[in-house]
């Protein structure tokens, strides 16, 4: 008896347990399925976007190559019959005399250049020059207009303190013409 009643709690046990296995695991299989599913296809689809952004890439970038190879050719092209790096047309030179050509023309052009420099300074002189003179007349005639009664104080420092602003500007021309006479020099 002892061993039937063993027996019988047993099969209770295991067909308890049985159910409940039962009862718990097909709800929870479809779902993992399900998921599984569901993330295998969104890799796939990602895995296909990311192709296709690679190739478009790749597209893109050959693209570019070529006419980056196109460009580089054209240039190359026009450089070879233009000629226009030094030493390419000698114009009937050949060494010492190339040579001293390319000196004389590169003293021309420095000449050239310190002359430009020059007239530069020379008309920077003139307009501070003039701006002074006027700037002058100006103060003369505004102290006159004040002394006279014709503009009232305020107006006279209004007009004063432009005035400054330009005398400033004229002393900022006359700065870099000493300047450029420094450089001159040097």
């Amino acid at each position: 008896m002892k061993n039937s009643i063993k027996v019988l709690f047993i099969i209770a046990f295991l067909f308890g347990c049985i159910t409940i296995g039962f009862a718990q695991k097909p709800e929870q299989a479809g779902k993992k399925e399900k998921v599984e599913k569901k993330i295998k296809k969104e890799k796939k689809e990602l895995n296909e976007d990311v192709e296709e952004v690679v190739k478009e890439k790749k597209q893109k970038k050959e693209k570019v190559e070529k006419k980056i190879k196109k460009e580089k050719k054209e240039k190359s092209e026009k450089v070879e019959k233009e000629g226009n790096s030094f030493g390419k047309d000698k114009y009937g030179l050949e060494g010492k005399t190339y040579g001293q050509e390319r000196a004389r023309q590169a003293k021309l052009n420095k000449e050239e250049k310190t002359k430009e420099f020059e007239t530069t300074l020379e008309k920077g002189k003139e307009k501070a020059n003039k701006a002074r003179e006027k700037v002058k007349e100006v103060k003369d005639n505004l102290k006159a207009q004040k002394s006279q009664g014709r503009i009232t104080d305020k107006e006279y420092n209004d007009k004063l303190e432009r005035i400054e602003a330009i005398e400033k500007e004229t002393d900022s021309l006359e700065q870099k013409i000493e300047k450029g006479k420094k450089l001159r020099k040097s």
